[in-house]
């Protein structure tokens, strides 16, 4: 049971990250500010936006659970 949870993290996790590269793509096709966290506080930027997270689930994340140990 406790793989079918991290499946139904991983489908969240990728619509979020549709979701964000519509909202970029839609805010740069109309000169919109989007407001990102940076410095401690939020800054608001219309320039090219990052919509990758910094860590991944790909690789050497795959197969283990939140804590990092192996599931």
């Amino acid at each position: 049971m406790k793989k079918q949870h991290n499946k139904y993290a991983i489908i969240g996790l990728k619509a979020l990250q549709r979701a964000a590269t519509k909202v970029a793509d839609d805010a740069k096709r109309n000169n919109y500010k989007i407001p990102i966290w940076k410095n401690g506080r939020i800054e608001y930027e219309t320039s090219e936006i990052n919509t990758e997270q910094t860590t991944s689930l790909d690789g050497e994340q795959r197969g283990r659970n939140v804590r990092g140990h192996d599931t």
